[in-house]
Parts: structure tokens; C-alpha cells; sequence
């Protein structure tokens, strides 16, 4: 690690907090390991980063310069690296007196201060992994407080690269591939080798779970930006790939330009009711099974957020169903792991979990997790439309 690391890691800490950037965008194309490691330390761990900074500091936080202040976690999350403490302050120190002369003190003493161990230990939960305390209650109140602590520890170690094995493609030699999702694997690093996609194997699991045969036509409804339109395609099936966002559809639509796009809201189809054999329903949600690849989500979602998000996904669902064609078969799917966006969205309709090798099942579906599976986190839930001519 050098002082540009650190740099470059403040900079990045501060467009994701402030400018609402997604750390899995800005880093993508990131070649130091260093700034990568400590933009996403100081995301993930933020909460307890706050409180080291605020024991230390002589001022309230509120009231340091932002960029001072985003220098300043990116420094504390390089104390626990294996840079020596004090190149670690001299590095911070000489950084702001390049940005901000008239705080290289404040930022040389405060520094010094953490790095003595002299802020306070917690072993509250919640600041143990950065999340917010009304989020981890929620989740240990479904799952019990072990089940929870260890959904968050996985979800703050970074992910291993899973891949899609296209038709025709194979898995490079010494990928590990995902008991009974035949085209999921794991590779060491990106890209991804020719005639295979980089795809977590929980959204391959979702595509296992639609059952689409070369030939079934599928409505995919929250289709964009198109990546299981493609596992979808590449299975033969004709998709109906629909998403209320414009800018969205076309991205998709060049992602996947053999689905047909369509530009609607999902609560209101366009569609003839019962048309579609298949209906997949991949909702928009708070993402927080994402949380390896995008650790500020934590930061962004609120009990608000979920409510809305929830009530948006019943009525998504509800008028999916009428899309099923008689003996058709509905999956809904989203990559969060709240109570109210996953097992309470589907609860009294009759869906039941899918029959896949991964996962448990929670209520009537099944829930893919990093600490259990080593994937993203992931709610899947089945609903099969009575075939009446079989009567």
C-alpha cells in the first residue's frame, strides 16, 4: 500500500457515500488491489470506523471536511492491514497536506489515537459488521442471532467469481463446479474464459428453478439489464423480457438482443391473461444478499424502503399469476433476505420452495445464503397454475 492508494481509496469512499455511486461499478475496472481492499473495508465497516473516529477525534465528525473525513476511514481501514501503523499515519498526514494543509494535524493526532488502541472495543453486533442495528435485529428475529451473525460475517468477506457455462462452452480446468447446477461454477479470478459468463450460481439456481425447455415461451417481468435473459435464451427458451425503466430495456435489449422487449409496468400487463407457460418474476428489492459486491446497500436501505419495495413486489406477483398459462408455472425470485421482501411477499398464495441442491427452506420457498452455500443471497418461490383439462 502507498499514500496514492489511499487517495484514490478516499475518492472512491466519497463517491459511493455522497454521490450515490455502487462500489461494484467504480472498482470494476480497479487494478490496485489496495484500493479496492480499503474503498470496501471502509464501506463495509463504517459504522465502526464512525465510532473509532469519533473517540478519537476533538470535534464532532459532522464537522470535518468530507474529504478529510473519507481520507480518514480509508486510513483506519489500512490499520488493520499489514502496513505498519505508523507508515500508515505518516502516509494520511503527507495525503492531506496535499488536499488540506491546515488539517494534517487534526488528521496526524486523531490517527495516533486509534492506532494506540485507545477509542473504544464493542462487541455489539451490529458494529461488529457495519450494519445497521434495526436491519440486524430484523434478520436475527427471523433466523435466530447465530443464523444472522453468521449471514453478516459471510457477507463482509469478498465473493469468489461464479461462472455460467454457455451451450458449447466448457469450464476452464480447475474450476469448481456447483453440486447440481450443472452449468454453475467457481473460478479463481475474472474475466470470464471464452463460452462462459460471469453469473453468481444463486441467479443461475433461479433459472434452474423456471424449468423452461428449448421451445417454452417464458415472460420474464423485471428483465433488465438481461443476465437471466440470457441464461434463458441460452436454454432455448423464447423470452418475453419486460421492465418499466426505458434506459434499462435498452440496456438489456443490446445485452440480449434475441429476447423480445418490452417496456411496461408489471403490475399492469399488456399481456393476455394465462399465455405463458412460464413466468418468471425477478423483482426489484433491496439487494442486501448483494452485499459482497456492493457493501454501501447497507447504508442505503430503510424500513421505509423495504415496506414500499414489499408492497411493489406483492402486486408484481399477484399480477404475474394471471400471465400463467393452465399447468404453467410462476417463480419469483429476488436477491434480499428481509422477512417482509421474501417469505411475507408469497405467504397464503400457495407457492412452495423449488427443488434445487442449494439452500434451506424458509416459508414457502427456499433461501440461498454466502455463509451456507457461498453464494449471493437469494429468496426463490414456485407457484404451478392447476392444469384444468387434466381434471
Amino acid at each position: 500500500m502507498n499514500r496514492k492508494a489511499l487517495v484514490e481509496a478516499a475518492r472512491v469512499v466519497g463517491r459511493i457515500l455522497r454521490e450515490g455511486a455502487y462500489s461494484n461499478v467504480l472498482l470494476r475496472r480497479e487494478t490496485d488491489p489496495a484500493v479496492r481492499g480499503l474503498a470496501l473495508t471502509a464501506v463495509r465497516y463504517l459504522h465502526r470506523i464512525d465510532r473509532c473516529l469519533a473517540a478519537a477525534s476533538s470535534r464532532p465528525l459532522q464537522r470535518v471536511d468530507r474529504d478529510v473525513l473519507d481520507l480518514l476511514r480509508v486510513a483506519v481501514a489500512a490499520l488493520d492491514g499489514p502496513t505498519p501503523a505508523p507508515m500508515v499515519v505518516d502516509m494520511a498526514v503527507t495525503a492531506c497536506r496535499e488536499m488540506a494543509p491546515h488539517a494534517a494535524g487534526f488528521v496526524n493526532a486523531v490517527l495516533r489515537r486509534v492506532a494506540a488502541g485507545s477509542t473504544e472495543e464493542t462487541t455489539e453486533p451490529d458494529v461488529r459488521f457495519g450494519i445497521p442495528r434495526w436491519l440486524h435485529e430484523m434478520l436475527a428475529a427471523a433466523w435466530g442471532e447465530e443464523e444472522a451473525e453468521a449471514f453478516w460475517e459471510a457477507s463482509n468477506m469478498a465473493p469468489p467469481v461464479g461462472i455460467r457455462v454457455r451451450p458449447g462452452g466448457v469450464a476452464p480446468s480447475g474450476a469448481v463446479h456447483v453440486p447440481g447446477i450443472g452449468d454453475a461454477a467457481w473460478i479463481d479470478r475474472p474475466p470470464a474464459p471464452p463460452g462462459t459468463v460471469i453469473q453468481d450460481p444463486a441467479s443461475v439456481a433461479v433459472v434452474h428453478a423456471v424449468e423452461a425447455e428449448s421451445g417454452t415461451t417464458v415472460l420474464e417481468v423485471g428483465a433488465a439489464p438481461g443476465q437471466k435473459t440470457l441464461a434463458l435464451v441460452d436454454r432455448g427458451a423464447t423470452v418475453v423480457a419486460l421492465d418499466v425503466h426505458p434506459r434499462r430495456v435498452r440496456t438489456g435489449s443490446r445485452r440480449v438482443p434475441q429476447a423480445n422487449w418490452l417496456i411496461a409496468d408489471g403490475r399492469r400487463l399488456p399481456l393476455a391473461p394465462g399465455s405463458f407457460p412460464r413466468v418468471l418474476v425477478d423483482a426489484p428489492c433491496s439487494g442486501l444478499g448483494t452485499l459482497r459486491r456492493r457493501p454501501e446497500l447497507r447504508h442505503r436501505v430503510t424500513p421505509g424502503e423495504i415496506r414500499r419495495l414489499a408492497g411493489l413486489q406483492r402486486e408484481l406477483v399477484v399480477a404475474a399469476m394471471e400471465a400463467v398459462a393452465p399447468g404453467g408455472r410462476l417463480v419469483y425470485a429476488v436477491c434480499t433476505v428481509t422477512p417482509d421482501e421474501t417469505v411475507q411477499v408469497v405467504e397464503g398464495l400457495g407457492f412452495f420452495p423449488p427443488d434445487l441442491s442449494l439452500g434451506r427452506r424458509w416459508g414457502d420457498g427456499l433461501v440461498l445464503t454466502p455463509h451456507r452455500d457461498g453464494t449471493d443471497g437469494m429468496f426463490i418461490s414456485v407457484w404451478e397454475r392447476p392444469n384444468l383439462s387434466s381434471r
